[in-house]
């Protein structure tokens, strides 16, 4: 399907890829999702565009750094950090438990949170 001539470009955006598990099971989902992205990348096709996003794990950074035509890194950029920090700020300050915590716990989990949140790569093949 991927290689019918004449049909216009289609894009593939996985995200949250660190996100599938990494088992030891052999091969892995995450790395039977890697396998796949490998062979659409192999077949060349110039109508054919993958993204995908993930924190920056080492098992995801060696099999697509190769790969990738462009790979933005995240984890630095401030919006994306306030964007998270403004997150976690909002469920602590919203939920029926967390509210209930002295303004100094809060803090102490808003900014740890916020400094580790493990930032997030894009890659992009096309």
């Amino acid at each position: 399907m991927l290689a019918i001539p004449g049909e216009g470009p289609l894009y593939i955006i996985v995200d949250a890829l660190d996100e599938y598990p990494n088992s030891h099971d052999y091969p892995s989902p995450r790395e039977q999702a890697l396998e796949v992205m490998k062979n659409l990348v192999d077949l060349n096709l110039p109508h054919l565009h993958l993204c995908v996003t993930s924190r920056p794990e080492i098992d995801i950074r060696m099999a697509l750094a190769p790969l990738a035509t462009y790979s933005v890194c995240l984890h630095d950029e401030v919006g994306q950090n306030k964007d998270i920090a403004d997150y976690i700020e909002d469920i602590v300050h919203t939920d029926a438990i967390m509210r209930e915590w002295p303004k100094e716990y809060k803090r102490l989990v808003i900014d740890t949170l916020a400094q580790n949140g493990g930032g997030m790569y894009v890659k992009i093949f096309t």
